[in-house]
């Protein structure tokens, strides 16, 4: 009983200091572990303040280390070597310790011409002026040495020339003393002379108002003659232009006739061959009569009932084929066919001026015009600069656009482009004006179009 109560005592006393011993060592691992985790804080942020002075990847670099040598030799930290560095280079350069590098920036922009921040540039530059302020100041002085012994030469010149002016007019006032008793001899004749002057003078005035009269009576009777010799001009320029324009019936414009029909391929036969200058390719387009021709009081031609193309050329006849017809009302045997342009007694003359859409994209421009002038050409008319009396036709495109008034600090470029559209929009209208005044026909592009028979083309959709 007794052993077994000493058993007993010795577990439990055993089992005593086991637990002291780990709760003496739970309370030293908590306590070893505060103080870890907290230099590991401490190392963590001695590594983070060591990364924002260098960085890992810059220690390795050779400026940096060397930087770090000089330091040392110092005994010093990089950054306190660093901060005395700077302090001592602001100090040379801008005489305070305290300016950063943004303060020495903003002084160098200051500066006139240092805005490049290159501070040995700058001190070049001011070098380099002050040598050439220096060089002026000589060229200056020398200058200054010069006009001042010029102007003592002028000086000395100017007494000169006034001593001898003195005497001059010494000498003038003796001989004025003598001109006045000249002058009082000459006033009594110049009386006597002035009054005969006078008395011619009223003369000549009167023969002038009578000769002004005879003047004005004989413009008049020139101006009298002159409107009576315009009013006959007027007359004889109007029965000249209906000569030159109506007298021939031109109208009409009737070329040839339909002569046959062949219904199955569409084509139709025509009076005119080669012996009447007819090409292949030409159209023209058909009237029921010569009476449909005729332009309305608008001046538009009427739309003929068809158009047709010349495909075969005879020596007296050409086939053509129907290129387009008005429904209901179809090219018979009789009709009758015309083209401005063609005419094989006389060429026909043209002033082609303005924007056309010749290849009917929708877009007017002056160099489709040409294209115009060349259909005319081929076709055996004659294309001419100006309207002048034998002028046949105007054909007028789309009155030109002028451009807004360019600024006055525009390119030349853009200034000389618009006083060329300003004279181009000038032309147009001129001609318009004139072919209105001497009954020139005018034709717009469509007009055109109607009287040769051509069916311009459309473009083709995409």
């Amino acid at each position: 009983m007794a052993g077994r109560s000493s058993t007993s005592f010795g577990v439990g006393a055993t089992i005593t200091v086991l637990a002291i011993l780990t709760l003496t060592l739970f309370v030293l691992t908590t306590v070893f572990f505060g103080r870890y985790k907290d230099r590991q804080r401490q190392l963590d942020q001695a590594r983070q303040d060591s990364q924002d002075v260098v960085s890992a990847a810059e220690r390795n670099r050779d400026d940096i280390l060397n930087l770090v040598e000089e330091a040392k030799k110092n005994r010093q930290s990089l950054v306190s070597y660093l901060v005395d560095s700077q302090g001592s280079i602001m100090e040379r350069v801008s005489g305070s310790r305290r300016d950063k590098l943004t303060d020495l920036t903003n002084k160098l922009q200051s500066v006139e011409g240092g805005a490049s921040g290159n501070l040995l540039a700058l001190v070049a530059q001011r070098d380099a002026e002050i040598s050439n302020l220096r060089d002026q100041l000589g060229r200056a002085e020398a200058g200054r040495t010069k006009a001042l012994t010029d102007l003592t030469n002028e000086g000395d010149r100017i007494a000169g020339i006034q001593a001898s002016h003195q005497a001059t007019v010494d000498r003038l006032n003796t001989d004025v003393g003598t001109f006045e008793g000249d002058m009082t001899a000459y006033r009594g004749g110049m009386e006597d002379y002035k009054s005969k002057v006078d008395a011619q003078v009223d003369r000549l005035k009167n023969e002038a108002a009578e000769a002004q009269k005879r003047l004005n009576d004989e413009v008049q009777r020139v101006s009298d003659e002159n409107q009576i010799l315009d009013a006959q001009l007027r007359v004889a320029r109007g029965q000249k232009t209906a000569a030159l324009f109506r007298g021939a019936d031109e109208s009409a414009l009737v070329d040839g006739e339909v002569i046959g029909l062949d219904p199955s391929s569409g084509s139709v036969f025509l009076n005119l061959g080669s012996d009447e200058k007819v090409v292949l390719g030409m159209t023209f387009t058909v009237y029921a009569d010569r009476a449909a021709i005729r332009p309305n009081e608008d001046g538009a031609y009427p739309q003929g009932k068809a158009t047709v193309e010349i495909i075969n050329v005879g020596t007296t006849g050409s086939t053509a084929r129907v290129t387009s017809e008005v429904r209901g009302n179809s090219v018979v045997k009789g009709d009758v066919i015309a083209n401005a342009v063609y005419d094989p007694n006389k060429v026909y003359k043209f002033v082609v001026f303005g924007n056309f859409d010749y290849n009917r994209d929708g877009i007017s421009s002056a160099l489709e015009a040409q294209e115009v002038r060349s259909m005319i050409e081929g076709w055996g008319g004659e294309i001419v600069a100006d309207l002048t009396g034998d002028s046949d036709f105007l054909v007028l495109g789309e009155r030109p656009v002028v451009p807004a008034r360019p600024a006055d600090a525009a390119p030349l470029e853009v200034v000389q482009n618009f006083v060329r559209q300003q004279k181009e929009v000038q032309r147009y209208d001129n001609l318009a004006d004139q072919a209105r005044k001497t009954s020139v026909p005018v034709l717009n592009e469509n007009r055109l179009y109607t009287l040769i028979g051509v069916v311009p083309s459309r473009p083709s959709r995409r």
